[in-house]
């Protein structure tokens, strides 16, 4: 197995959100207890949804919590009082492979972060002040929110999108492969002849020196063409991101390091891959 196309690939991303068959997420698992390599990506997969969610949120009242929990306590005996069950008989539980899958739970957090946090501003600001000024900072915690949800489904839009075409038999991976020897780079692009469209990922490229930019060329014809500039912070990470140009025609594709804002023609080349 290349453990490097593999997490390319975007597969553990969709075993982590849950979205693959059962059959394939059976087999992604086997392939984590297998290679440490795959256990530590989705590893880092996970932290970074988390601290994503940290960031947006904010902390609850003081008290909310205890409020929470006795009511979670009182509900739970009066359930007790009315009904009675049954012992119910042993249940055997199947073998796991020896790494298992994060809990839902936890991803489940990074929403319960963001509108958890909302609802405990809202309720503090609600039984504290009716005053303008408080009405003014409830508005903009909901606008924050709106907007946090709004880039989330963007993001999962886009995912699945990227999904999909991945999994489309038309669609090539070309891996682009250093120019520079003695510097171990490398980024995959996944390109759709038909349609044009195309992604692309730097997990394999140093960090842009400041005042820098990656830019992204087809070769057609034998001559470099523009598409575009790419975003820094995709460098070095497991981020893929939809290019905005389509292509239908090209012999290679290629990533050059530039000042920022790009150029009319590539002026140090890191990658490179054919078509």
């Amino acid at each position: 197995m290349d453990i490097r196309q593999y997490i390319d690939s975007g597969i553990l991303e969709a075993y982590f959100l849950g979205s693959l068959s059962p059959e394939e997420e059976a087999l992604v698992a086997a392939n984590i207890a297998t290679h440490p390599e795959l256990a530590e990506e989705l590893h880092n997969i996970e932290n970074t949804l988390l601290q994503l969610s940290s960031t947006l949120a904010t902390d609850p009242p003081p008290g909310l919590q205890d409020k929470i929990w006795d009511a979670i306590q009182a509900g739970n005996t009066t359930n007790t009082d009315k009904h009675t069950t049954a012992p119910q008989p042993a249940k055997t539980i199947a073998f796991q492979p020896e790494y298992k899958k994060p809990a839902q739970w936890r991803y489940a957090a990074i929403w319960v972060a963001l509108i958890g946090s909302a609802a405990a501003n809202i309720i503090l600001y609600t039984q504290n002040s009716n005053s303008k000024a408080a009405q003014v900072a409830m508005n903009v915690q909901m606008d924050s929110l709106k907007t946090a949800k709004q880039q989330y489904a963007s993001l999962l839009t886009e995912y699945q999108n990227g999904k999909s075409m991945m999994a489309d038999t038309g669609t090539q991976t070309i891996v682009m492969h250093t120019m520079l020897p003695g510097h171990a780079m490398a980024a995959t692009l996944y390109w759709s002849k038909s349609n044009g469209n195309a992604y692309v990922s730097m997990d394999g490229l140093p960090q842009a020196p400041k005042g820098m930019q990656y830019q992204l060329w087809v070769i057609q014809g034998g001559k470099p063409v523009s598409m575009g500039v790419l975003p820094n912070d995709m460098a070095n990470t497991p981020a893929m991101q939809k290019v905005a140009m389509q292509v239908t025609d090209g012999q290679a594709f290629a990533i050059s390091l530039e000042k920022e804002g790009g150029n009319p023609t590539p002026t140090t080349v890191y990658v490179l891959g054919k078509a």
